[in-house]
């Protein structure tokens, strides 16, 4: 039985980086699940998840992200929704998606909702011809302004996300610190090391990190969870048929509801919604 997925994050204060690790391979495990898409489509849907997760780590208590990729070029539609707790929901449209596009041209909506404040923080990014892979790492440079970078594993369903400091969270006593660039390069060997354990233990993890000069921070559990329910069907259906419950039902006096995230379904009477 796999362990639950959990991000963790460690500290190399002499070179001024964060390293945050994500061991993915339950949630990817409970995503074929959720989601039975196969070939390129699912692999782009899989290196996209784990390529954005450890942005959660930026998330402070109560606070909860939605990434939403609108693609025209090739039209696909991903959602994203994550909080601090590691609470995640996701879901890419059409459902027969099947490829795995090189470029992208669309755009980019990032919405970050804060405890007691009723207005989101949104911000859009375009994108133009993209490629796929600098998406990930656009969306943590103009909505975080963060020094990141993403490496998503292929021998194993994990991610690490490298974060240079800035200056002033670095030991300037021990020189100029390394660019993001270099500290990936020294590093490489150790992380394609880490992917290729593919071990989701974490005394293992952290001593593995810790081994090689990395000081452990923190680490969350990262799990699927939907909020839906048939209360917020109902009032979904209310809202989009109050004057055409003859279109929704056919003729018929029950209709079968299933959530997009997470396949959940829900049978709706036409008694309930008109007494909702």
């Amino acid at each position: 039985m796999l362990s639950t997925s959990r991000l963790y994050s460690f500290l190399d204060h002499k070179n001024g980086f964060n390293v945050h690790f994500l061991e993915g391979q339950k949630i990817i495990h409970d995503l074929v699940l959720l989601h039975p898409m196969q070939g390129s489509g699912f692999a782009y849907f899989r290196d996209t998840f784990l390529g954005l997760l450890p942005i959660i780590f930026f998330l402070k208590p109560q606070e909860s992200l939605g990434i939403y990729i609108d693609s025209e070029d090739p039209y696909f539609r991903l959602k994203i929704e994550t909080n601090s707790a590691g609470h995640t929901r996701t879901l890419l449209l059409p459902e027969e998606f099947n490829l795995f596009p090189h470029k992208i041209t669309g755009k980019v909506r990032v919405t970050k909702i804060f405890q007691n404040q009723s207005h989101p923080y949104t911000s859009m990014i375009e994108l133009n011809s993209i490629e796929t892979k600098e998406v990930i790492n656009s969306i943590f440079k103009e909505s975080y302004q963060t020094n990141s970078e993403v490496i998503v594993g292929e021998a194993s369903d994990q991610s690490i996300m490298v974060t240079k400091l800035p200056s002033t969270n670095v030991n300037s006593s021990l020189g100029e610190s390394l660019s993001r660039q270099d500290f990936i390069q020294k590093h490489s060997p150790f992380f394609n090391g880490i992917f290729e354990a593919a071990t989701s233990d974490i005394e293992q993890i952290v001593k593995s990190f810790e081994d090689r000069g990395f000081s452990y921070m923190t680490s969350r559990q990262i799990d699927f969870f939907c909020p839906c329910s048939k209360d917020r069907m109902l009032l979904n259906l209310k809202g989009l048929y109050a004057n055409d419950l003859d279109h929704l039902f056919e003729g018929k006096d029950q209709v079968e509801i299933k959530c997009d995230y997470c396949r959940k379904e829900y049978v709706i009477t036409k008694p309930e919604i008109l007494s909702n």
